[in-house]
């Protein structure tokens, strides 16, 4: 069997499928959403709220008025919160790493609500569905159906594929289908290769 980078050469994949970057690492397939730029937001915010529970405590040991104190624990209060979201928004990246070796999905995405990042870890055999769908913006995502502790959930894998992308984006789902044991394997995939080189990756 040829090694990891020898079949990468030969068979080189995109670097990018709509709002993804992939990469291959030996026995990993690896896609993941650009970081979001730092911005002094999440600062000025945790500035702002700490400020004012500061000022909050001087009324409150000069005696002053209660409704000032009030106003200003309320406003830190939700400044704080506020300063906590956005780090989260900041920092969440959507991944997927599937995992050859292990036949494991790990997922990378942050909850919906309130920006929680979570990681959920799928058995290839769990796998129910890989489909690519149409957006209401008349792009194209691939999505993931899979069994998790009882539940059916879907995660997108990727989103925003323009059309005349849409050869790339088969391409992935072909090979994820096949490595999930949905499809035939594609005779690109990192399924079929021996694994003897040593990863990069980190979480």
């Amino acid at each position: 069997m040829a090694r990891f980078s020898e079949v990468l050469a030969q068979n080189p994949a995109p670097a990018a499928v709509g709002d993804i970057a992939l990469r291959y690492e030996p026995s990993m397939l690896i896609g993941e959403t650009p970081k979001l730029e730092r911005s002094l937001r999440p600062t000025i915010a945790w500035l702002l709220g700490i400020s004012l529970l500061l000022a909050a405590f001087a009324q409150l040991v000069l005696l002053t008025d209660s409704l000032g104190v009030a106003v200003c624990l309320v406003l830190g209060a939700l400044a704080i919160a506020a300063a906590t979201r956005l780090e989260r928004f900041e920092k969440r990246q959507r991944r997927f790493v599937a995992n050859f070796t292990t036949t494991t999905l790990r997922l990378d995405f942050a909850s919906a609500i309130v920006g929680y990042p979570q990681t959920l870890n799928v058995d290839f055999d769990d796998v129910q569905a890989v489909e690519v769908l149409p957006q209401a913006d008349g792009a194209l995502c691939l999505v993931v159906d899979f069994q998790y502790r009882g539940r059916l959930l879907r995660e997108v894998l990727t989103a925003y594929v323009p059309e005349d992308k849409r050869d790339e984006l088969e391409r992935l789902h072909r090979l994820l289908e096949g490595a999930f044991g949905l499809g035939d394997v594609p005779a690109d995939s990192p399924a079929l290769v021996a694994v003897n080189e040593e990863s990069s990756f980190e979480p």
